[in-house]
């Protein structure tokens, strides 16, 4: 058998997962892009990562566990290769696909059409009654920009900055141009902020900056012909859209926006709430862009005082509760998380401009793997990546009991379902 052991964090041990011990457990699936021929690590994020190994730590105390498996290994599911979680350990094996199955993955419609095609997968899902977190109609609702911005109209049509298709028409940039003092150009689909032009008025026409991959390309003064060429040639065959600005709130000089990822228990949401402030003289904040992870009481108080933060703080936090509330009404019960990028502008009003399906685990739980981390990262896991494992630990399980007590319902079936302990905190050491 297979095993994968990576760093040195510090992780409960737990009985080998041998075929008895696998027969008396239940599993939720979690569907990566992990491979079965060399070290399943190699292609999975630290979001990923975090979420499987502490994710399988809160479960285990009720005899489940994470099966990590590829979509492309899927062929029939009563028997796909994957992984299973023993400590820091991965151990190949082979199981039946699980009744309830997270999706984390980026990129899970391309690795179907490899394998048994997406349409295909949804379709089995659908015929073996199996589930999965996020849901694919979900997903496929904001999968773009210009998707999002449609979808949280229904909800306020004001919250949402102005968003079109960009067609590289000068009346339309003219137009975007009279209502805002600055212009987005976006690729219709996130790309941890690459490829996005900012386009500003200025001394004699109008100044571009272009970011891309953590570098910033200045151009102007420029005519607007001038400009849309330089947007043709930078983006290629790529789709945009065209986005009104908004004039950011500031911290000590320095524009920020902040992510909200809402998080479901199996009960009720729970918000957690990180700040992404974008190094001196950026419009971007993405920590791809060169932007840093912060604390949002302590950027909004710096930016408005203590007294005014609290406010914005808690104007944010009900207006991300409505919204997820308004997202789940097509889909009750089965949207686990959902992210919003929301900007502050410098009269406090909230903007929504981005809505991600999949967030990263929150604050630093995206941009290292546990083995990784150091006592000095404690205060960051207990605030934002232990409660937001512990909300997904808890929807998971929640799942899985309700499809026990409908199979309990069966002739003939049998189900386990056990009470869950709290879980644990203890922060895995290095």
């Amino acid at each position: 058998m297979r095993q994968y052991v990576h760093g040195r964090g510090e992780l409960p041990t737990y009985p080998d997962n041998n075929a008895s011990h696998q027969s008396l457990m239940r599993y939720v699936g979690l569907l990566c892009n992990c491979s079965m021929t060399r070290d399943p690590m190699e292609k999975l994020s630290p979001s990923l990562v975090n979420r499987a190994f502490l994710i399988d730590r809160l479960l285990r105390p009720d005899d489940i566990g994470v099966f990590l498996y590829s979509p492309l290994e899927v062929s029939s599911p009563l028997e796909v290769p994957g992984y299973t979680i023993s400590g820091n350990t991965l151990q190949a094996t082979r199981l039946p696909m699980p009744r309830v199955n997270a999706n984390w993955t980026y990129g899970t419609r391309r690795m179907l059409k490899r394998g048994i095609g997406y349409n295909h997968f949804k379709r089995l899902l659908q015929a073996h009654d199996l589930r999965a977190y996020v849901p694919y109609a979900f997903a496929e609702r904001v999968s773009n920009k210009r998707k999002a911005y449609d979808l949280v109209r229904t909800f306020d049509p004001a919250l949402h900055p102005h968003t079109e298709d960009y067609s590289g028409a000068p009346l339309q940039v003219e137009a975007f141009l009279s209502r805002s003092s600055c212009v987005f150009i976006k690729p219709r689909s996130g790309n941890r902020g690459n490829g996005i032009f900012v386009l500003r008025p200025g001394p004699g026409g109008l100044h571009l900056t272009f970011y891309d991959y953590g570098g910033q390309r200045r151009f102007g003064p420029l005519t607007p012909e001038s400009m849309l060429a330089v947007v043709q040639a930078a983006a290629g065959g790529t789709s945009y859209v065209i986005q009104e600005g908004v004039e950011s709130l500031q911290a000590e000089g320095c524009v920020f926006d902040v992510r909200v990822v809402m998080v479901n228990d199996g009960s009720r949401w729970h918000e957690i709430v990180e700040t992404r402030l974008a190094p001196p003289g950026s419009d971007l904040s993405n920590v791809f862009q060169g932007g840093s992870i912060e604390v949002t009481e302590a950027v909004l108080s710096r930016a408005l005082g203590e007294a005014a933060a609290q406010q914005v703080l808690r104007s944010i936090a009900a207006k991300a509760h409505e919204l997820a509330r308004h997202l789940e009404t097509d889909f009750p019960g089965e949207l686990m998380e959902v992210g919003f990028d929301v900007v502050v502008d410098r009269h406090c009003g909230l903007h929504v401009v981005e809505i991600n399906s999949k967030p990263g685990v929150a604050g630093f739980g995206s941009e290292t793997r546990f083995f990784e981390w150091t006592p000095a990262d404690e205060v960051h896991y207990r605030r934002w990546v232990q409660p937001h494992v512990t909300h997904l630990a808890a929807f998971l399980r929640a799942k899985l009991d309700e499809g026990a007590a409908l199979s309990e319902t069966r002739p003939g079936a049998q189900a386990r379902s056990r009470a869950s302990p709290g879980p644990s905190d203890r922060f895995p050491e290095p």
